[in-house]
């Protein structure tokens, strides 16, 4: 491809072993097929996977780094269950980190970062199933924080991410079942916010 169209690329990551048992339990804690206070057994992990236990146990450090897991009092790793502390503390955090990406967003925002927000939209409004919709859905904030400009607002960001995202899978999951227009309503409210942008 030529670099000079505009279609640039960036290039593809290897994936360890272990990044790919991490991405793989992460997706079933986010879709909910491991369910919250579920163990994750190592060698029972180490033997559907046909990986080491080393690259499970490599893996459960970093989702408990993420704030998925966290070990039992036996030291078994656990889906973590979100308690009321958890929930409000991690949406007073993202209220704290939204409002101060707006704020500076409105001043900075670019036409790029315009395209950018429109496109997840629109990835929105076509999105397969919850899980994607969950993630578009934190995308499209990440681009708000993006176009703040400010590296040290991301980074609070990114740290949040994880934690932020299995709520909010968990939320849509719920939702869903009382209400069949989620994808509709995110489109819309994410459409309103980018307009008042």
């Amino acid at each position: 491809i030529d670099p000079l169209n505009g279609a640039a690329f960036r290039k593809v990551e290897k994936q360890t072993v272990t990044d790919n048992v991490e991405n793989q339990l992460r997706e079933a804690i986010l879709d909910g097929r491991l369910k919250p206070g579920e163990s994750l057994a190592e060698a029972q992990l180490a033997a559907q996977f046909g990986v080491s236990r080393a690259s499970i146990r490599q893996a459960k450090f970093q989702l408990t780094q993420e704030g998925l897991l966290e070990f039992g009092s036996r030291g078994t790793a656990i889906v973590r269950t979100l308690t009321e502390i958890d929930v409000r503390e991690i949406v007073e955090l993202r209220e704290a980190l939204d409002s101060a990406a707006i704020r500076l967003a409105c001043t900075r925002l670019s036409e790029d970062a315009v395209s950018r927000l429109n496109r997840c939209i629109e990835q929105i409004e076509v999105a397969p199933d919850l899980l994607q919709l969950t993630k578009l859905d934190i995308e499209f904030h990440e681009e708000i924080v993006r176009a703040a400009d400010n590296s040290r607002l991301l980074a609070a960001w990114q740290l949040l991410r994880p934690q932020l995202l299995f709520w909010l899978a968990s939320m849509h999951r719920i939702h869903a079942s009382v209400v069949s227009g989620t994808q509709s309503e995110t489109a819309q409210s994410h459409r309103e916010l980018l307009n008042a942008l």
